[in-house]
């Protein structure tokens, strides 16, 4: 189990139906923070005055209003202008997006000033999904994520992809400031607190599946070893993710040991001679290594024809190809 450590966040607005929401929001996302609201100045003053904060969410005109005089670790002020320049403990956010984008920023920039807050209290337990193979084109992402969608369905669940080029900046039409390579740098450091956080800061959805978002340099995912992969799973179960599904591209130096941490393993592959003979190939180093029991857990699976096989951006569950992952993965009757 992990502690349970929460955090004061006093939030001001004037705009009481604002406030409600964004504090509903933060408490949704279980931040770890506990959160305290305000429509005055002077109630915050005073609450201030016999409350250490640790973050104070407010707008530019309620910090000119009295906020800005009020001591925290940090201040995080909801602007037009976030290029403004400010004082080192506070922190712009441009107003002007969705309320899921300005709690990503914030939970970024908490994480990066060292204010530490446990996720809640979850048992570090779940099912790992990993699915890998030496073949290409053989529908392994696809398959990943219409499992994770179905997953997703029963419990929380992180799809995680370990490829070099995964594609998804152009499939999702987006830059991500934070990838895999950040959090895995926060990870490195030892603090925990400082990961769980920027986790939540990190974390996408796709369809009601979770996701980090991949690496974006190439180079960044041979700079991350196993033991770190493995060390993320925990805190993913940590955090309450059930389920996480893995998207293994070139396979890492020990990604035996990723494989021996899974509950499932799922190995897509077709019938060609050229992929016959990487599968082939594989084997040979199983046995060579003497590492046969990661080998034996292998399930290999040979996807079908699919009349049609719809982007991952979309929902998949009702596709065949969702269908197929349903029964891969047992959710579904054959």
């Amino acid at each position: 189990m992990l502690p349970v450590r929460k955090t004061n966040m006093a939030i001001y607005f004037a705009d009481s139906e604002y406030l409600e929401g964004f504090m509903n929001y933060i408490a949704e996302r279980d931040t770890g923070f506990v959160c305290s609201g305000f429509t005055k100045g002077d109630s915050l003053v005073s609450y201030a005055r016999e409350n250490d904060i640790a973050v104070l969410l407010t707008d530019a005109e309620c910090f000119e209003n009295g906020a800005k005089h009020v001591n925290s670790e940090m201040t995080v002020v909801l602007t037009e202008r976030p290029d403004v320049e400010t004082a080192p403990d506070v922190y712009t956010v441009n107003i002007l997006q969705p309320v899921d984008e300005i709690v990503r920023e914030i939970l970024k920039a908490a994480a990066k000033m060292d204010i530490s807050v446990a996720q809640g209290t979850h048992p570090l337990s779940g099912s790992i999904y990993s699915f890998f193979s030496p073949v290409g084109r053989s529908l392994k992402t696809t398959l990943a994520v219409a499992a994770a969608q179905q997953l997703s369905d029963r419990e929380k669940t992180m799809y995680l992809n370990l490829e070099a080029d995964s594609g998804f900046s152009v499939l999702y039409d987006r830059e991500y400031d934070t990838d895999l390579s950040d959090l895995m740098f926060y990870m490195r450091d030892g603090i925990r607190d400082r990961a769980a956080l920027m986790l939540q800061s990190a974390t996408c959805d796709m369809q009601g599946v979770s996701y980090i978002p991949p690496v974006m340099n190439p180079g960044d995912l041979y700079q991350i070893s196993c033991d770190e992969i493995i060390s993320l799973f925990d805190v993913l179960q940590g955090a309450g993710y059930r389920n996480i599904v893995l998207d293994m591209g070139s396979l890492l130096p020990g990604f035996e040991k990723i494989l021996m941490a899974s509950s499932c393993i799922y190995m897509p592959v077709r019938h060609d001679a050229m992929s016959s003979a990487k599968v082939a190939q594989l084997f040979s180093y199983f046995r060579s290594s003497g590492d046969t029991e990661a080998s034996e857990r292998i399930i290999r699976v040979e996807p079908p024809y699919f009349r049609d096989i719809p982007r991952i951006t979309t929902d998949l569950r009702g596709t065949e190809v969702g269908r197929y992952a349903a029964k891969l993965i047992g959710g579904m009757d054959e």
